[in-house]
């Protein structure tokens, strides 16, 4: 349930965006863009990504089934594949 409540807080960082989150969303989205589980959203779920912004990440993580635009700015997630972690402990501060 926590991570529902992760990716529910990371939508909400997603549309309410500063610049930390941006510089947190691009650290961590770089990561991604080189790993094979990232796969692109079915077409409802990029219908809902345009819905909320156009430019939105359409794409999500195939381990844990998580769209990375909400996943990626969620300050309490982490990668299932250790890639990256939660906010804050990541190499990049």
């Amino acid at each position: 349930m926590s991570s529902l409540v992760n990716i529910a807080s990371g939508w909400y960082n997603y549309l309410n965006t500063t610049s930390y989150t941006r510089k947190l969303m691009r650290y961590r989205l770089n990561i991604c863009d080189t790993c094979p589980s990232k796969v692109q959203l079915n077409k409802l779920g990029q219908i809902v990504i345009k819905a909320i912004n156009e430019e939105g990440n359409l794409y999500k993580c195939k381990e844990c089934g998580c769209p990375l635009a909400a996943k990626t700015a969620s300050l309490n997630e982490k990668c299932p594949l250790e890639k990256w972690s939660i906010a804050g402990t990541e190499s990049y501060y």
